[in-house]
């Protein structure tokens, strides 16, 4: 519903202080919110496709001139991307089934940021990478808060929840039971919560 993929049955919704109902994907897109979806690989990414494809491609209608899409355009805004996000790769043109788990994921954000996102959904970001790519990715994670984007990190890792948040939104059956500060984090009430048994 956030990324205009589902249409709200009942409710309100603001971004940035204004109300808002998206009708489509490229709606939420427009107004800066970006999902990196927990399954990369069959979702976020064009997996056959290099990462000089994959940047752009939230963003070909904005570097689009005449209808037409320069390389050069490309180029810039793929490489100043890559460097930001430090993604390790020989070549820009490289296909992004062949990069690790970790910079397929640096290439989902960086698709996002190129797109001018500045609400970043992370679903899972995490799953399935390994340690030392962890550490980058919540590296990542805090710097893009810190510059002033706004981050909804959706996870089933407790020591991830815990450890990343500035506040806990539990749900349980779709719905709301809690919302804890920093202050209030525990795993124990956390559970509780998710369970349905407390609100």
């Amino acid at each position: 519903m956030l990324c205009g993929d589902v249409k709200p049955v009942s409710g309100t919704m603001e971004v940035k202080g204004a109300a808002r109902r998206f009708a489509s994907v490229s709606e939420a897109v427009d107004a800066g919110i970006a999902l990196m979806p927990e399954d990369r690989k069959a979702e976020g990414l064009f997996m056959d496709y290099s990462i000089d494809w994959n940047i752009p491609s939230m963003s070909f209608k904005r570097l689009a001139r005449f209808g037409i899409v320069s390389q050069k355009r490309v180029d810039a805004l793929t490489d100043k991307y890559v460097a930001a996000l430090k993604i390790k790769t020989p070549s820009t043109r490289q296909i992004v089934r062949l990069l690790s788990g970790g910079n397929q994921q640096k290439v989902v954000v960086a698709r996002a940021l190129a797109a001018e996102s500045d609400i970043l959904i992370f679903d899972e970001p995490t799953r399935g990478i390994d340690v030392g790519a962890k550490q980058e990715i919540y590296k990542l994670m805090n710097q893009l808060a810190e510059d002033g984007n706004a981050i909804i990190m959706i996870t089933s890792d407790m020591e991830e929840l815990l450890g990343m948040s500035d506040r806990i939104v539990v749900l349980y059956e779709g719905r709301k039971t809690g919302e804890l500060e920093k202050n209030e984090f525990s795993q124990d009430r956390v559970l509780e919560l998710a369970s349905g048994i407390a609100s």
